[in-house]
């Protein structure tokens, strides 16, 4: 018997047979940090939400600068997963109490690992409301990041740091009666520096750290920028089993050589249908009259996670929409022949059209160009897939009745998922002279379905198919030349 709940599967088929436009534009990023938590992804809003949990751009490390491109290029939402080897450890201070052999009263952790907590202060002065008060304050480089005044005991002082994303407070039980076991007054202190054992950080523990990108965050895209083909593998598992697409792509300098023996290799990988190969590098200035070269899985996210938001997860991330002013060049320039190699490849080319940058194809991975020619084939049904199960989950447990009318109504709930898609031309109708014979779906709900086999196993089951529209990929243009006498 089947565990309770949704469950859905997917196919491809020949022959005859909206989901709102949903957050499927969210993009899933992983990779090394200046701080920030390492045991749970973090929804990030803005670039100005990343700074404040994850910190500033480092050296080391590429995920600030694609989280950047992400954002300043048009997305919207992301989650960010900061990966760290074995032996991080966090840095620390242990405040001593008032009393007249000084004992440790609090304990003070930095929040998560990393050599950041060497940069970070605590001061520990008499409150305003008097000698038997205290105020804290927590600086990051100088600058007070955290601040509180009139704390009475040691419970106060911890509680009041309880959601500080920079520390963790623990009460060290001073025997010291109250008020002496408060922390003495003390000048601005350093905690330790810990670190992030960055050293040991590989595709191995990468991969392992991907499953906290559940499926449960919805579909999206999912990357780990600057980490090239030592992941490819990983990141289409993933995509594959998790409802998303993975934007892959190959290291700094690869020409368009490189890059299509790369894109025909990831054609045999498990989950190509579900990925993309995007090169070259962007370039985007420094802020100091030069540029800063970074891999491009921000940029992509974000052309894909505008195209998602305008019109849906059938609309290719590619061609003009994808035109942002923050990405201002590539660091290996691509030719009209490189174009068409690098799509022969099955690789999508960022490269300059018509005067401007822009992406330039949204091919998928598979060698199946039949079903899976497009990267929108895997974001559709991913949506349809996504949403099906949301709209569902209300009918687990429902009481199966004879006559038909829980399956009449999951019936209309999927119709009403197919149905705006349908409309806004993510499927594919057949019409002849003007008449619909078909809307590009069907719903089937029907005892072939429904068995007295399976609802006697209390299995609901519904057969969904969907002709997904093709994309306008190539457009022929015939111009004829008319003589000066010739009518035109």
């Amino acid at each position: 018997m089947a565990a309770p709940g949704v469950v859905v599967s997917t196919a491809v088929r020949s022959g005859p047979t909206g989901t709102p436009r949903a957050a499927s534009g969210q993009y899933f990023a992983v990779g090394i940090t200046e701080r920030g938590p390492i045991d749970k992804a973090t929804k990030i809003n803005s670039l100005a939400d990343f700074r404040r949990v994850y910190g500033e751009r480092v050296t080391y490390g590429a995920l600030f600068d694609d989280v950047a491109a992400f954002f300043e290029a048009g997305g919207t939402q992301a989650h960010v997963l900061r990966v760290a080897g074995a032996a991080a450890a966090v840095g620390t201070y242990t405040l001593t109490d008032g009393g007249g052999a000084p004992a440790a009263t609090i304990k003070v952790d930095a929040q998560n690992p990393g050599a950041w907590s060497g940069r970070l202060t605590i001061e520990v002065e008499v409150g305003s409301a008097g000698d038997d008060s205290r105020k804290v304050t927590l600086r990051l480089d100088g600058q007070v990041v955290e601040q509180y005044n009139n704390l009475l005991t040691v419970a106060d002082i911890v509680n009041r740091f309880t959601a500080s994303p920079y520390v963790r407070m623990s009460d060290m039980g001073s025997v010291s009666d109250a008020p002496m076991n408060l922390p003495a007054v003390s000048a601005a202190t350093p905690l330790s520096a810990g670190t992030d054992d960055r050293a040991a950080i590989n595709a191995a523990l990468i991969t392992t750290k991907l499953s906290l990108f559940t499926i449960g965050l919805g579909d999206g895209a999912v990357a780990a920028p600057g980490y090239g083909s030592s992941l490819h593998s990983a990141l289409l598992s993933h995509a594959k089993a998790h409802r998303r697409v993975a934007i892959l792509a190959g290291p700094r300098g690869s020409t368009a050589g490189d890059l299509a023996a790369l894109g025909l290799g990831l054609g045999a990988m498990s989950g190509a249908e579900y990925g993309g190969l995007f090169g070259p590098w962007v370039q985007v200035s420094d802020n100091a009259g030069g540029v800063r070269t970074i891999s491009p899985e921000g940029f992509v996210a974000a052309s894909r996670a505008k195209a998602h938001e305008q019109f849906g997860p059938w609309q290719p991330a590619a061609g003009e929409g994808s035109i942002s002013p923050y990405i201002i060049g590539t660091d290996v320039e691509l030719s009209n022949a490189d174009g068409i190699a690098l799509e022969n490849a099955r690789v999508s080319p960022i490269r300059v059209v018509a005067g401007r940058l822009r992406l330039y194809g949204w091919r998928s991975l598979s060698a199946n160009e039949t079903d899976y020619f497009s990267l929108t084939v895997a974001d559709t049904l991913n949506r349809l897939v996504t949403e099906c199960e949301l709209r569902l989950e209300p009918f687990v447990f429902k009481t199966i009745d004879g006559r038909g009318h829980l399956l009449s109504q999951m019936a209309g709930i999927l119709i009403g998922v197919l149905e705006p898609i349908r409309s806004a031309g993510g499927l594919y109708e057949r019409v002849v002279d003007g008449d619909v014979l078909d809307p590009g779906y069907s719903v089937d709900v029907s005892q072939a379905v429904n068995t007295v086999d399976t609802l006697a196993k209390n299995e609901v089951r519904a057969a969904v198919a969907a002709r997904l529209s093709p994309n306008a990929q190539t457009i022929t243009l015939t111009i004829v030349k008319v003589g000066l006498a010739a009518a035109v």
